[in-house]
């Protein structure tokens, strides 16, 4: 603002300036000797005197009154910082709950000893019968037979259909020539289990022995219409003679003489 004032008040001087030299150049055309005088003493005097001043009224000292007045006033005043917040207080120690008593263990009942098993008595063992073999030679020795030979494993797989394997012994006599029917046999069997199906090797044997003598032999093949079974304990018997009874009495005997 006061750089405007000065650059407002030198225009005025020199506007004021100019004036008076234009007038002092009129005046000298008609009155050259009065003119130096009379505008030397009008014109500083009246122009550059009066104007500066109204310029410097109106202009400077207004505007700096009031701006400056007017600024500060409206600044706030600043507001006093915040004190610092208290520090939090510290988190005071959880105390620590109290252990739950343990249970007091139970004292263990005292196991009873087992009481010892009484071992089971062995079951006597089955007793021990004969073999085979020696209850059909025991027979022959006591009722005389004609001429009889000893089958082998395989014949009597093939004759009777029994498997031996099931046995605990076997004996079987039949003559070598096919003239007689007369056949002794004695099976001794592993389990009880299997007496059937000895049975049904013994009855399918004699059969076909009576198929082989229907038409050859008649007096043969009624000899082996009267075949025999007898069962004594795990021993079976077949015996196809004309002598059955007595061949029977002695296999009993055999048994009262092992």
């Amino acid at each position: 603002m006061k750089k405007r004032a000065l650059i407002v008040i030198l225009t005025t001087m020199i506007l004021g300036s100019a004036l008076s030299a234009c007038s002092g150049n009129n005046n000298g055309g008609s009155t050259p000797g009065a003119s130096p005088s009379s505008s030397a003493s009008a014109s500083p005097s009246g122009s550059p005197s009066a104007s500066p001043s109204e310029e410097a009224s109106e202009s400077p000292s207004a505007s700096p009154s009031e701006s400056p007045s007017a600024s500060p006033s409206e600044t706030p005043t600043p507001s006093p910082k915040p004190s610092k917040d208290p520090e939090p207080s510290k988190e005071p120690t959880p105390t620590k709950k109290p252990e739950p008593s343990k249970k007091p263990t139970p004292t263990p009942k005292p196991t009873e000893k087992p009481k010892p098993k009484p071992t089971p008595s062995p079951s006597p063992s089955p007793a021990v019968g004969p073999a085979s073999s020696d209850i059909v030679d025991a027979m022959l020795k006591a009722v005389e037979q004609p001429h009889l030979n000893e089958m082998s494993a395989d014949q009597i797989k093939e004759s009777y259909g029994i498997d031996t394997s099931t046995l605990a012994s076997f004996s079987v006599r039949a003559p070598l020539i096919n003239i007689k029917t007369n056949e002794i046999a004695v099976f001794e069997v592993k389990n009880a289990k299997s007496i059937d199906a000895i049975k049904k090797g013994i009855v399918k044997r004699a059969e076909d022995v009576q198929k082989m003598f229907e038409h050859y032999l008649p007096d043969q093949y009624e000899n082996a219409k009267n075949y025999k079974i007898v069962v004594k304990g795990n021993y079976v018997l077949f015996i196809i003679s004309e002598s059955a009874a007595d061949l029977e009495k002695a296999f009993t005997t055999a048994f009262d003489k092992k």
